[in-house]
């Protein structure tokens, strides 16, 4: 049974790419995109816990069950017939946005800039605490700032916003390349090839995709140890990073299995053991922790503002620096039925897909930030996708709304495949 429900769910991936695979647009779309994720990440560490004799009876199947359930759901919430949001209907003038994406580029370039000051030790791989914390809540707007600019930059050459890209690119790079961060790394690929899309129809080729996800799923498994160099150094080391065994690390990981998959197949066994579900309450405590700050309300006021959940089980221990991946969280909230996480992620993600191929600016600027952390609802939680909206609503939000057009002001016509929003400077 371990092993007919390890092809079933290889298949079940297959399927989402050969979705995507059917016609290009589809590649930067979420079902495709998650199964990417799933491939990538997820795939390399199932082998070996197929034949694992140490795991709970039956927890393999249960989890490997319940991730093929909630593929499947992320396929059927991206329904066909999707209405775009009404509320992403919005005409903005283009002077504006360069001036926004200016002031939200400087802002963040300065906190990444104190981040890039800390030494390896404390800012790579490791549990931030304290003002980097702050530091990095902050740095956010550097990212809002670059998607501004590239948005603009794809509907009409520029070059202020070229200059405002090229000052975003040397901190966005340097926060990727010393610390390791795939996430930012993904996310840049994302925010230009999907401005590009939208203002100019170009397609990644598909060529170039398939060796894109090889090469992931490679260097993925190598990580660990770039990080290593990396943090023992502050700054990449290229004479050891070129010795980093990365066939042998991936042989490892198929042989060895990895502590992510590990940790979801205990974390679902003891949730349904002891049936210590959260209902979704996890959220909330996700949310505190993120937005309350410990520095202004003191952490037992923050604390006070959590909810108790059931523990894991006391013989649950989690590697630290790993992740569980969302469907062990999906699980502990609602058991089988937690699948219904992906569900409504990939339907809210789907509709702000149709807004922003409906030529909504503000639309594609929240697809753009919202479709990594979707993936990630795979590989790390299911909350990071919120985590990130929220964000966007207090700080995003009325950025945009100080750049909306006068009342009575016409877009111009569009460039490319959608339909912005967008009126040109004078």
């Amino acid at each position: 049974m371990n092993w007919l429900l390890t092809w079933l769910m290889l298949f079940t991936v297959l399927a989402l790419l050969l979705w995507g695979y059917m016609r290009g647009d589809r590649m930067y779309q979420f079902p495709f995109l998650a199964g990417v994720m799933t491939l990538t990440f997820i795939m390399p560490q199932v082998p070996a816990l197929a034949d694992d004799p140490f795991l709970p009876e039956g927890a393999y199947v249960k989890t490997i069950a319940f991730s093929i359930t909630c593929l499947i759901a992320c396929w059927l919430g991206w329904v066909p017939n999707a209405k775009p949001y009404g509320f992403f209907r919005w005409s903005f003038d283009e002077r504006k946005l360069v001036i926004a994406s200016y002031l939200l580029s400087l802002t963040g370039a300065y906190f990444y800039f104190k981040l890039s000051r800390l030494a390896g030790d404390v800012s790579v791989g490791v549990q931030m605490s304290g003002a980097p914390v702050i530091w990095l809540f902050f740095a956010r707007f550097l990212t809002y700032g670059l998607a501004i600019a590239t948005l603009c930059l794809a509907r009409r050459f520029s070059w202020t916003t070229l200059f405002i890209i090229g000052i975003d690119l040397v901190f966005y790079l340097d926060r990727i390349v010393v610390t390791g961060k795939r996430a930012e790394a993904v996310e840049l690929a994302a925010i230009f090839a999907l401005s590009f899309w939208f203002y100019r129809g170009w397609i990644v080729p598909r060529t170039l995709a398939v060796a894109g996800m090889v090469a992931g799923m490679l260097i993925m498994s190598s990580m660990a140890d770039y990080r290593d160099i990396t943090r023992a150094n502050s700054a990449p080391v290229w004479q050891d990073i070129a010795n980093i065994d990365i066939v042998n690390n991936f042989d490892k990981l198929l042989e060895e299995g990895g502590p992510e998959m590990r940790n979801a197949v205990l974390r679902m066994y003891f949730s349904e053991l002891a049936g210590a579900y959260d209902y979704g309450l996890f959220h909330w405590n996700r949310l505190v922790f993120n937005f309350v700050p410990s520095q202004l309300v003191g952490e037992t006021a923050k604390r006070a503002l959590m909810l108790n959940l059931a523990p894991n089980g006391r013989f649950y221990n989690p590697l630290t620096g790993t992740t569980e991946t969302g469907m062990a969280d999906a699980f502990q909230s609602f058991w089988y039925f937690g699948a219904i996480k992906f569900l409504l992620l990939s339907y809210v993600v789907r509709r702000i897909w149709v807004s922003a191929i409906a030529g909504e600016m503000s639309a594609q600027i929240v697809y753009m930030l919202t479709i990594v952390p979707a993936m990630h609802a795979i590989s790390h939680q299911t909350d990071w996708a919120v985590m990130v909206w929220v964000h966007m609503l207090i700080f995003l939000l009325p950025t945009l709304m100080l750049c909306r057009a006068h009342p009575g002001v016409h877009p111009r016509v569009p460039l490319g495949l959608a339909k912005p929003r967008l009126v040109a400077a004078n």
